[in-house]
């Protein structure tokens, strides 16, 4: 009985995520120019139900523009009260990438290959849970800063770079 207790609690533990909530950097980064709000994100299932191919929604993220794009970790127990926000990122459109596109690279190559441990680790223990949020925009020379500011105000925990310095080196030395 305590080595079941002693299993369960390193997996409990391999599935530790940790959030700054820090309220000052929330308004410290102005993102007015752009609507934000929940209605203007369409949020789909990432993958299948087995966590092992992209769900049939994928085709509703354009292949036509760029834009920003949330991973999320969703609890059905209370559903829209538990979505745990994990990551956030961007595409900006060219020739060669899209938002389609990028999303896609998380699964095709992040998910495996370790080169990014902690996108990894999201599909390692949550991938049938895994939601994608997006929003295109039209704007190339916008998407990165708005990313950027994004990155800097809410600290999400897959998130390693955060471009901000001083916010950087603050976290680094705690």
């Amino acid at each position: 009985m305590k080595y079941e207790a002693f299993e369960l609690g390193e997996k409990i533990n391999n599935r530790r995520i940790c959030y700054k909530l820090y309220q000052p950097l929330w308004s410290k980064y102005d993102l007015s120019a752009l609507d934000l709000s929940i209605d203007k994100w369409t949020t789909i299932k990432f993958l299948n139900d087995s966590g092992d191919d992209f769900n049939e929604h994928i085709t509703q993220v354009p292949n036509n523009t760029g834009g920003l794009y949330m991973f999320s970790i969703k609890c059905k127990i209370l559903t829209g009260i538990t979505d745990y926000p994990v990551y956030i990122g961007r595409a900006q459109f060219s020739e060669g990438q899209n938002l389609r596109k990028r999303v896609r690279e998380y699964r095709n190559k992040f998910a495996r290959d370790n080169e990014r441990p902690l996108i990894t680790k999201m599909f390692k223990y949550w991938a049938p849970d895994l939601y994608l949020s997006f929003i295109p925009l039209e704007e190339n020379e916008n998407i990165i800063d708005y990313e950027k500011k994004l990155i800097n105000s809410l600290l999400l925990p897959f998130n390693t770079e955060i471009p901000d310095q001083e916010i950087k080196q603050a976290i680094a030395a705690f």
